[in-house]
């Protein structure tokens, strides 16, 4: 799915350089292979409650160390031009995130409401 045809999937800009995006609007990404969901929750959150299926794992407090423009880290490099959603429990953390890769050129997208709108809007998770 092209994001040049799907920005209307994501809300109004807030100026703060990344979009939230609902948790059903999210879903639709799921299988996208242009889109790379991160969870930044801490890896024991993440193995209590599980993640969403193939999202990368870098807790909040390594963010930095995994999120290289250059692709060195476990993100892609930004010239790649993947849409990269984060998620964390309740979309603060993921917020923070976002801000952080956006703001490095990353084109990010926070998911509202976190993994748990994630499941209630009928997500699957994996642990």
């Amino acid at each position: 799915m092209l994001f040049t045809n799907i920005l209307s999937a994501f809300s109004a800009g807030n100026n703060t350089g990344f979009e939230n995006i609902s948790a059903s609007s999210a879903i639709q990404f799921a299988n996208d292979e242009d889109v790379i969901f991160v969870d930044v929750r801490s890896r024991s959150e993440i193995q209590t409650y599980g993640t969403i299926k193939n999202a990368i794992i870098a807790p909040l407090n390594e963010l930095n160390m995994h999120a290289k423009t250059d692709g060195s880290g476990l993100l892609p490099s930004v010239e790649e031009g993947k849409k990269i959603i984060l998620v964390c429990a309740s979309g603060a953390r993921s917020g923070v995130a976002a801000q952080q890769l956006a703001s490095i050129g990353y084109d990010v997208a926070n998911l509202s409401g976190g993994i748990g709108a994630w499941v209630r809007a009928g997500g699957a998770v994996t642990r």
